[in-house]
Parts: structure tokens; sequence; C-alpha cells
């Protein structure tokens, strides 16, 4: 048998074919479909043998923008120094590497969520006035985070390197504790402590939102064995988006150099500087409360026998510089807006807010790093 696109044609040997058979007519009918057969036989191996390969699509190409979201926290001072708190969005204007943006977010001074770190020198050119240092501290600690249930802080002291006493918390006498038995030695590595400090928590600070990161530094500033540079220090803190604000311990009539470290590193990084033992009471030596001998033996320090009005008149100004601090910290606008440049490309980019009013002064970060 053989087969031709489904019919089956019987083979009649030839022995048995004769002429009359041979001669006899195919019928029309039957003539046609074998046409139409074979021609969709021959249709069906051109299609296929003609038929391209269907192209594959390339893979979709994904493009990615970042969309840099900045926030900026700023202080408002009138002349005198005192916070001014009445003004509104309208008042601000607000430009990145010197292009207008539009402002999307605007907080009138609230206690935005605070996330900050005390840092203590406990090295041994602090022993004498590491009691001054250990109730600043307190102070602060108390000050601060008895203002709103959102501010956490956290303890760290500082002297051949840092150590952490207390993780963040939100209650004072959590820091308080891990104040007692502090004890002075060693040398002193504020550039290593303050890097930690920035990498290692305050990066890592809990929510909720966006906290504002704040360094608050008890120390002489005299750094000795800080294995990073102060303008490494300055570079890390201002990648972690902190402030530092310093209370120096430095005292009346001492050649000081560590200050010009603090006040580099307050004013690189939009702080403040306060140095409440540098004023020497102008009717100390009158009334008879401190001697010469006695501010020498003391080195200026607050807490040290015999220092009378000194005592109380510099415990005062301790007492003004952190409620300063305090009322900055707890009492900031913040504006918000979406970058216009959308790289990321790790450039520091420089931010400034400009404002219409003319008798206010205004205090916020310099830029940030447009990093994703």
């Amino acid at each position: 048998m053989k087969m031709w696109s489904g019919l089956f044609l019987r083979t009649i040997p030839r022995s048995r074919l004769n002429a009359g058979a041979l001669r006899k007519p195919i019928p029309l009918n039957v003539l046609l479909l074998l046409a139409v057969l074979l021609g969709n036989e021959l249709w069906l191996l051109g299609l296929n043998a003609q038929q391209p390969e269907t192209p594959q699509e390339p893979p979709e190409q994904t493009i990615k923008i970042e969309v840099k979201e900045v926030q900026i926290p700023f202080s408002v001072f009138d002349k005198k120094g005192s916070l001014v708190l009445d003004l509104k969005k309208e008042d601000f204007r607000v430009f990145e590497d010197g292009i207008e943006q539009e402002i999307h977010f605007f907080s009138a001074p609230t206690n935005l969520p605070l996330r900050f770190g005390i840092l203590i020198d406990t090295s041994s050119s602090a022993r004498a006035r590491l009691k001054f240092e250990k109730e600043a501290a307190m102070q602060l600690g108390y000050y601060v985070l008895t203002h709103h249930a959102d501010h956490q802080g956290f303890l760290m002291t500082f002297d051949h390197g840092p150590d952490v006493l207390q993780d963040y918390t939100t209650n004072p006498d959590d820091l308080t504790t891990a104040l007692d038995g502090l004890q002075a030695a060693g040398g002193t590595a504020l550039f290593d402590a303050i890097i930690e400090a920035c990498q290692k928590n305050l990066l890592a600070a809990p929510g909720p939102g966006i906290p504002r990161r704040v360094l608050v530094i008890f120390s002489d500033g005299d750094d000795t064995m800080s294995k990073h540079s102060l303008e490494q220090t300055v570079d890390v803190a201002l990648r972690a988006d902190a402030r530092i604000f310093a209370i120096s311990s430095n005292g009346y009539g001492m050649n000081a150099p560590g200050d010009d470290v603090l006040k580099r590193l307050v004013e690189q990084t939009n702080g403040r500087m306060y140095s409440p033992l540098d004023n020497l009471p102008s009717t100390a030596f009158a009334t008879g409360y401190i001697s010469r001998h006695q501010l020498e033996e003391s080195q200026n320090s607050v807490y040290a026998p015999g220092t009378g009005q000194y005592t109380a008149e510099l415990a005062a100004a301790l007492t003004k510089a952190l409620e300063a601090i305090g009322d900055e910290l707890t009492n900031q606008y913040a504006i918000g807006y979406t970058s216009s440049n959308n790289r990321m490309d790790g450039r520091f980019r420089t931010v400034e807010i400009r404002t219409r009013r003319n008798d206010v002064e205004l205090r916020h970060k310099k830029g940030y790093y447009a990093v994703p």
C-alpha cells in the first residue's frame, strides 16, 4: 500500500492490465481532488521552509532614577541671639548649588525627633575638670530628654579610645547612672571618638522618621592619640548629617590650643561652642572668694576647693550655655525638598536657606553628600 495525502491507491500488477484498462480515462472529480491535495502538500512544505524564525524581543531595560529627598533643620535668631519662632513657609527660599528648589515640606519650630550623643573627655588632661563635665552632661540629659518623648540620647566617654557607657535611652536617669564612677586616665582620642559615634551610633539611630543627629562634646579639645585627622573627622560628621556642639572645659587664662580644634568642629558642622569657664568674675579677687594661687592650683575647675563666688558665677554660666543648646535643639524649623539634581554622584552639594527678613540670622548645615 502507498499513502498519498490520506488517499490509499491499490497497486495493480502489470500482467493483469489490459489495453482497455490503460486507456480508460480517470474521472474528472478524482483528478481535481488529487490536484487540490497535491497543492496543499506543496504549499505547506514551502511555508515551513520559508517562514522566518520569530525574532526574540530584546530584554527590557530598567532605568533607575534616584530621587533625593532633602530635609534641612534650621534655627532662626534675632540680632540679640534670641530664637525667632513666628516665621512661615513663605518667608523662606532654599537653594542647592545656587539653584532654587521647590519647598515641599515645612515645619514650624517643634520638637522634631532628636538623636543625640554626649561625649565626655575622660583622659588624664581632664582629671581636674571631670566633675564639671559630669555635672554638665547630667543637666543637658535632663533638659533635652524631658522635653519630648521622642528624643533619645546615648553616652560615650573617650580617653585612649571611645567607650559607649549607655546606648540610646529616653530616660535621663539612665545617663546619670552611667556617669557615676567615671575616672580620668590615659591619652585623648577625640577624633576617633567622634568618628565612631557618627558611624556606629548616629547613622544607626532608631526612628521614627528622619531624626536630627547631634553630638555634644565636653572636652578641652586636645587630641593626642587619634588615628584620624581633624579633616577626616569633619568629613565623616558631614556624611552622617551630624551637628556638633562643644562645651569647652578650658578655663580663664589658660593657653588652650584645643579650643581652636573645637571651634573648627562646630563651625564646619553648623554647631556652636560654649566656654563657661572662660569668664573670670570681676568681683572674685576683690571679695576674697578666690586667690590667684587658688585659681592656679584648681586649674580653673568650677568644683575645686575654695572657689566661692567663682563657682557660683561659672555654674550659672554653664547652666546658661546648656539651656541655649537645649533651646536650639528643641525649637528648630525644618524645610524639605526634592533635589532637582537626581544624580547620586557622591559629591557635596551646598545648601542655602534665605529669608525675606533682614533682621534675623539663619543657622543650618552647609550641605550634604549626594549618596543613595
